[in-house]
């Protein structure tokens, strides 16, 4: 179905990315989603080519501002992060008071909460929001299946060969050559879907919240096939759970419900579960493996439960795969309230029916990429670990944005259509900026 006409008329005279704009997308999708781990080490932490260049980007807005140049900004992408404004206050007062056992793990931290959201948000927001982002889109769409499909290559290949590739600087970082065996990434002598992630885990909660987006953006179901299969293959409980939650939520509030989604979503948690046998067989494991009463080894964390103060009481460490149950042994009651505040505040907004486009398929898809992540840090969110709340920040911002231009993708908006066409009429299909010019 055409995209509604006042709409789509309206998106059609978005510009398109100047070829600046283009190249640094080019170079943004390349080494956060397609090489996130190449780059260096520094005093023994990462440093990516992925946020070297979001450094650069990020340098634009304070260069732009001395050069005079209007950005108008839209009150959204200054409250959301604002709202992390509060944790960030109790991290602060963690690190000061308590100390830091492991400096790598703090500037870690301190990048992904006081960095990430404002570039995601605010600076990759404001070209987010005035340009025709079908280019974006499909450098997301060819390199998620890229990555999928690199990803079950090198997974048969070390299963044949008994080793990985490597390429330096590229899909490894540098400093990790020769090591990638010594990453939690053995399954009983079957080592995981890793791709150019380096850990099954982080790759697997890094395309699950992608994963809405791509199935929205590619509609071939063999493709969406790879993709999951090379989720499955990450032999990661945590990724499979988060897997099954996106069927459930694809089929019962992405898309509307019906017999037929209903019928889908049989269909699709049984070739699930399927590939669960498969996985399971690989290992010569059984079903026990799903139910481990040790938690994967994380039973240990439980204890912040009992021992939990209202204050961040504790030197800092590092937020461990239980990210909840981390962040409240750091910073204390207080800081895992502000914690969930800040990291729900998007998702609450879309619930409420405050940000544009809220009706439409796109948007629904976005928001339910942040819920499986936010359900599965349950478990394990690899929180501090790139390029996971880039991704993150990265759907928040688009969540958040009015652009209209993503019902020229392909033109396949339909039930919500006529949702997007009353509210184009009423905001003119941009929204005016809420802002004052930067």
């Amino acid at each position: 179905m055409r995209a509604p006409a006042a709409a789509g008329e309206r998106a059609s005279r978005v510009p398109h990315p100047t070829a600046f704009e283009k190249g640094a997308i080019l170079l943004l999708v390349g080494f956060l989603l397609v090489f996130p781990k190449g780059g260096i080490k520094v005093a023994g932490v990462p440093l990516t080519w992925g946020y070297i260049a979001l450094a650069l980007v990020f340098l634009w807005f304070p260069l732009a501002i001395l050069l005079g140049r209007s950005a108008p900004v839209a009150k959204l992408r200054l409250l959301v992060p604002a709202m992390l404004l509060p944790f960030q206050a109790a991290v602060w007062m963690g690190l000061l008071a308590n100390g830091i056992v492991d400096f790598g793990f703090a500037i870690s931290l301190v990048v992904t909460f006081f960095f990430i959201p404002w570039m995601m948000v605010l600076i990759l927001g404001i070209h987010l929001d005035r340009i025709d982002l079908r280019f974006l889109f499909g450098l997301i769409r060819v390199g998620v299946f890229a990555v999928s499909v690199y990803g079950i290559f090198l997974f048969f290949y070390r299963l044949k060969t008994g080793s990985f590739i490597e390429i330096p600087y590229l899909t490894v970082n540098a400093g990790d050559v020769g090591a990638l065996e010594d990453k939690f990434i053995d399954r009983g002598g079957v080592f995981k879907l890793i791709s150019t992630y380096n850990n099954g885990n982080i790759y697997g909660v890094s395309i699950l919240i992608l994963l809405p987006l791509y199935a929205w953006l590619e509609r071939s179901p063999a493709r969406q096939l790879v993709v999951k299969f090379a989720l499955l293959l990450t032999l990661s409980r945590t990724v499979w759970a988060g897997l099954i939650l996106y069927e459930i939520l694809q089929r019962l509030y992405v898309r509307r419900i019906s017999l037929r989604t209903v019928a889908v979503l049989a269909g699709s948690l049984a070739v699930v579960l399927g590939g669960l046998w498969y996985a399971l067989n690989l290992m010569g494991w059984d079903m026990a493996f799903l139910f481990d009463r040790r938690l994967g080894g994380r039973i240990g964390q439980l204890s912040a439960l009992e021992t939990a103060t209202v204050l961040p009481g504790t030197p800092f460490e590092a937020i461990l795969e239980i990210v909840y149950l981390s962040v409240l042994h750091n910073f204390g009651i207080v800081g895992l309230a502000a914690f969930l505040v800040g990291m729900t505040a998007p998702v609450l907004l879309h619930l409420a029916g405050a940000l544009p486009f809220s009706a439409t398929e796109y948007k629904r898809g976005l928001v339910t990429g942040l819920v499986v992540y936010l359900v599965v840090a349950m478990s394990d969110g690899a929180l501090l670990f790139i390029p996971v709340m880039v991704f993150y920040w990265f759907v928040v911002s688009l969540l958040l944005s009015g652009n209209p231009s993503f019902l020229l993708y392909g033109e396949r908006e339909s039930a919500a259509g006529a949702s997007a066409a009353r509210e184009a009429r009423r905001t003119g299909g941009l929204p005016a900026p809420a802002g004052a010019g930067a």
